[in-house]
């Protein structure tokens, strides 16, 4: 027996609404089986002719728009049984209202898909990751306001770069972030069956390491005998509370902000999963972390009153003069600060990157500097 193909058609089913109309249904028929999709579409069956092209009659004062809706939804539901077809992949009902619910199936539109793509994504990955997924797109789109898939290729990046560079002023890490989240989308839609290759796969994502400002241990203690002298103003004291916090566990200022009670196990430990990556990590506390931790709360109570980041960076900025540290520092670099002096300690990479949260040793070796007169002391043993 030769295979029998899906068939979708527009039908009207019996049910007249009190006005007289009835909704217009899509009919899918699988091996014999057929179900119905309501398409929201109401005519008056004396005015409605299953199987033509245009199946709502002149009589109807809507028609022209009833029409559009129906063509509409008829070659979205086509084109599903027809990339089903030239794939060879078996169409079953369930899938198929998945992919006819999916505003962007058979879209070439890159922003249709990766706009529904972030959406999906939230509550899933960081909110300053969806952020940064936002601001990128925004910054293509200033580029190009309509882009499909088939208009990006290896031309189209440099002239993006390009673009980017002059028009923006970005360097070069910024300049590779932007593409990453280009190419994170594409891949998406690689794995989504949307397109059938990345056709920027071969742009190599490098990265200029920079400059990662860190406090040395002295400008550490130097910072936390400010804290304790208690001659900074309120809202300055606060703010180094939790960077001093962060220094001391290197948790991000996210997972400082959403820490809880909770969080603190026996006042020995935390444990939380972390914004970012999304990894379970148990952090111990040492004695100067629990010095900084506020009395007892509630369990669902904020451990700190973080502010946000601006005034949060902003305060930092003023606390490094006061204390005569000549550095652009930043929330961040806490972070940078309890790798590298981690490190100086003899702790091993391997635990430095548990408590960080790190799934690859590499990114902990980003983090962690050494400072030049552990490094001087270091090379000193060549001299012995």
């Amino acid at each position: 027996m030769s295979e029998i193909f899906p068939t979708i058609k527009i039908i009207q089913k019996d049910y007249t609404r009190e006005n007289g109309t009835r909704n217009v249904f899509l009919r899918l028929t699988i091996n014999r089986k057929s179900k119905y999709f309501p398409i929201n579409v109401y005519v008056n069956p004396d005015y409605f002719s299953s199987g033509f092209e245009n199946p709502v009659s002149r009589s109807d004062p809507d028609h022209g728009e009833k029409n559009i809706l129906i063509d509409y939804y008829y070659i979205k539901a086509k084109k599903i049984l027809f990339e089903y077809r030239i794939h060879n992949k078996v169409l079953i009902f369930s899938r198929f209202i998945q992919d006819f619910n999916n505003i962007s199936f058979g879209s070439n539109s890159f922003y249709d898909f990766s706009d529904k793509q972030t959406e999906l994504l939230k509550g899933i990955l960081a909110p300053n990751t969806i952020k940064n997924y936002k601001s990128q797109l925004d910054k293509l789109k200033e580029f190009r306001a309509e882009l499909s898939f088939n208009d990006i290729d290896m031309d189209f990046i440099t002239a993006f770069e390009g673009y980017i560079k002059k028009s923006k002023g970005n360097n070069k890490n910024t300049v590779i972030k932007s593409i990453k989240v280009i190419k994170t989308f594409l891949n998406r839609a690689v794995d989504r069956g949307v397109i059938k290759e990345n056709p920027i796969r071969g742009y190599k994502l490098g990265m200029i390491e920079g400059n990662r400002e860190f406090l040395t241990a002295i400008e550490l203690n130097s910072i936390e005998k400010l804290y304790y002298e208690n001659e900074l103003k309120p809202g300055k004291s606060n703010v180094l509370r939790y960077f001093l916090f962060s220094c001391y566990t290197g948790l991000r200022y996210q997972d400082i902000k959403e820490l809880r009670f909770r969080d603190i196990i026996n006042n020995e430990y935390i444990s939380i999963q972390m914004m970012k990556t999304k990894e379970y990590v148990n952090i111990p506390l040492i004695s100067k972390a629990k010095d900084l931790i506020p009395g007892k709360g509630f369990a669902n109570q904020n451990v700190f009153k973080v502010l946000t980041d601006q005034p949060t960076n902003r305060y930092l900025k003023d606390i490094m003069i006061t204390a005569g540290i000549q550095k652009k520092i930043s929330f961040h670099c806490a972070r940078h600060t309890f790798a590298t002096i981690s490190k100086s300690l003899g702790i091993d990479y391997d635990v430095i990157s548990k408590i960080l949260g790190h799934t690859d040793i590499k990114t902990t070796k980003i983090y962690t500097r050494y400072e030049l007169d552990f490094l001087s002391k270091e090379m000193e043993k060549w001299n012995k």
